[in-house]
């Protein structure tokens, strides 16, 4: 169970006296082994508030609360993903998942298992001595997830990680993404600009005002999976999502 209560994040702004205000008390309850997505105009804080999720960034107001334990740190329990991959470029497929494992000062066995397992996971078999300049976006971005999985966190945070990513390979990872949903236990937190992906994966959507940061709407999304992106549900509920973003991005603007 998170507990995100009252949080408020401004930053400083250059040759500015006031700060800007990111997000201006957020308060949301996201349950265990749920699938969040988090939804809005750009700059209005999603970004932001997965930082103090990860225990990155801390709020200037309010507090996150995981399992009733206050989020102070970075902790290995809670992983995160980024859309430029973060890959290390002199360390081969295998060491860049092995990273955090070795960090540890794990047992070598244990290392080689863990690494294999979540090799396999994001199916990238044969691939484990090519250096990421080998690699499509793809195929770093499973790297990236892979290295998140090696840890066995309990909540996986992925801050847009296929935005810079061909459709079709985004449409392949969404549907690798939702089988390792189904195959291993974590709350996913996910970061989108694209309404088509949030209603594709998500349990529940949650909307943002833009900048200051507000919770617009939070949305249940009840559809069977696999999802079909053509049905009359799947349809209402992204254009759903969109009117609420594009009412976002107006109320912004004036």
């Amino acid at each position: 169970m998170i507990e995100i209560k009252g949080v408020s994040k401004s930053f400083p702004q250059n040759y500015q006296e006031e700060n800007l205000s990111i997000l201006n008390h957020i308060s949301l309850n996201i349950q265990d082994k749920e699938f969040v997505s988090l939804v809005g105009p750009s700059g209005c804080g999603k970004s932001t508030l997965l930082r103090i999720l990860a225990g990155l960034l801390k709020p200037d107001e309010g507090e996150v609360l995981v399992d009733g334990k206050k989020v102070e740190k970075p902790e290995r329990s809670r992983c995160m993903v980024f859309q430029d991959y973060a890959l290390f470029p002199w360390m081969n497929v295998w060491n860049n998942i092995a990273l955090g494992l070795k960090v540890e000062k794990a047992d070598k066995k244990k290392i080689e298992r863990k690494v294999a397992w979540a090799v396999e996971m994001v199916r990238l078999q044969g691939f484990e001595k090519s250096y990421p300049h080998q690699l499509s976006g793809g195929m770093k971005q499973r790297v990236a997830i892979a290295r998140a999985l090696v840890m066995h966190p309990d909540i996986l945070l992925m801050d847009e990680p296929f935005g810079a990513l061909d459709s079709f390979t985004r449409m392949k990872l969404q549907d690798e993404l939702t089988e390792l949903c189904k195959r291993k236990d974590f709350t996913t937190i996910f970061v989108t600009h694209d309404s088509d992906e949030a209603v594709y994966l998500s349990d529940k959507v949650v909307v943002f005002s833009g900048t200051p940061a507000q919770v617009k709407e939070t949305i249940s999304i009840d559809l069977p999976r696999p999802r079909n992106r053509t049905s009359s549900e799947f349809i209402e509920l992204r254009n759903r999502i969109m009117r609420l973003g594009r009412e976002s991005v107006q109320t912004a603007e004036n």
